[in-house]
């Protein structure tokens, strides 16, 4: 019984996680060091994003009730790159805003290693 409800409780936890909560996590996973995230939000019209940064890269990450607002939330997304090499990228109901503002990677590939865990955790 006790086993049980253990599962049970691990079970509701996985469910009530965030897509930005498992996109962080799997940042560290892969060795991306995410700095601090905080909640900056409904900093994309309809998300609740998290701010911060990864691999030396500013990243946005916003949860959205479906998937449609978020793709639609993605030209907002390019707003925040601004001047700056980045990237706005939806995967399913997660939007993903990642901009190199201090130039720290020159040849984009922390940019495309970053966005490729957030595909690969939002699928």
């Amino acid at each position: 019984m006790r086993r049980g409800l253990s599962c049970l409780g691990l079970l509701l936890l996985a469910a009530c996680s965030s897509g930005s909560e498992d996109v962080i996590a799997a940042w560290k996973k892969a060795g991306h060091t995410p700095g601090e995230f905080k909640d900056v939000g409904e900093k994309l019209p309809g998300g609740k994003c998290v701010a911060g940064r990864v691999a030396g890269l500013d990243a946005t990450v916003c949860d959205f009730s479906e998937a449609e607002q978020a793709r639609k939330a993605e030209d907002a997304g390019w707003e925040l790159v601004g001047s700056a090499v980045g990237s706005s990228v939806v995967s399913g109901k997660v939007l993903l805003v990642v901009a190199d503002s201090r130039k720290e990677d020159p040849s984009g590939r922390r940019i495309n290693d970053v966005i490729r865990t957030f595909q690969q955790t939002t699928r």
